[in-house]
C-alpha cells in the first residue's frame, strides 16, 4: 500500500519537473502543484484552483535523486483502476471519500447542480483533481461525464486527510496555472 503514494508522487513530480525542464532547457524546480478540486460551503459542491503546499522539494529517493517531488497525502483504503468507455455519463454524485482522482487518458467534464462553474480534464500531465465534495459536506455532490468516443482511464486513490494548500480562486485551474 505505500508503494502506491510513492509511485503517484514520483508520477506527477517527473512530468511537472521534466515539462519545466523541457521548457527552459535545464533543470527547475517547480514551487508547487497547482490542482482543481472539487471542495464544498455551505453544503453545496463548488470547484477552487489550489496550490499544494508545502510545495515542491529536491528528491532524495534513489532512481529520481535529484528531481522535484512533492507529497499528496496520506492515503487510507484501497487505490481503484477504473476504465470508463467514451461516451459514458457518471452522473450526479458526491465523492465517496476525500481522494485524488488521477486521469491518465481521456476527458472528463464536470460540472455543478448550483452554479455555472465547470472543469474539463484531460488525460495526463496535468490529468489529477482533488474530489472532496463527500455527502456529508455536500448535499447534491457534482456530475461527471466523459464526451468523447475516448476511453479513459482512471485512479481513484482515497486520502486519510486533505492535503495542505491554499486557495488561489474559485472555479478550475486554466491550462497555465497548471504547471506550477
Amino acid at each position: 500500500m505505500v508503494f502506491i503514494p510513492a509511485v503517484i508522487t514520483t508520477f506527477l513530480a517527473a512530468t511537472t519537473a521534466a515539462a519545466a525542464a523541457a521548457s527552459t532547457n535545464e533543470t527547475t524546480i517547480p514551487s508547487t502543484l497547482n490542482i482543481t478540486t472539487i471542495t464544498a460551503h455551505n453544503n453545496q459542491s463548488a470547484l477552487e484552483c489550489w496550490a499544494l503546499d508545502p510545495g515542491f522539494t529536491t528528491s532524495a529517493q534513489a532512481g529520481v535523486s535529484g528531481t522535484s517531488m512533492l507529497s499528496l497525502g496520506p492515503i487510507t483504503g484501497n487505490a481503484t483502476n477504473i476504465l470508463i468507455p467514451g461516451a459514458y455519463d457518471g452522473g450526479r454524485h458526491n465523492a465517496p471519500a476525500i481522494q485524488w482522482v488521477i486521469f491518465l487518458s481521456g476527458v472528463a467534464h464536470v460540472t455543478l447542480p448550483h452554479s455555472d462553474d465547470e472543469a474539463w480534464v484531460v488525460g495526463g500531465k496535468n490529468g489529477a483533481i482533488l474530489a472532496l465534495d463527500t455527502a456529508e459536506v455536500s448535499a447534491d455532490g457534482h456530475s461527471t461525464d466523459y464526451p468523447t468516443q475516448e476511453s479513459t482511464v482512471a485512479l481513484e486513490v482515497p486520502l486519510a486527510q486533505v492535503p495542505g494548500h491554499r486557495v488561489l480562486h474559485s472555479g478550475a485551474c486554466v491550462a497555465g496555472e497548471m504547471d506550477g
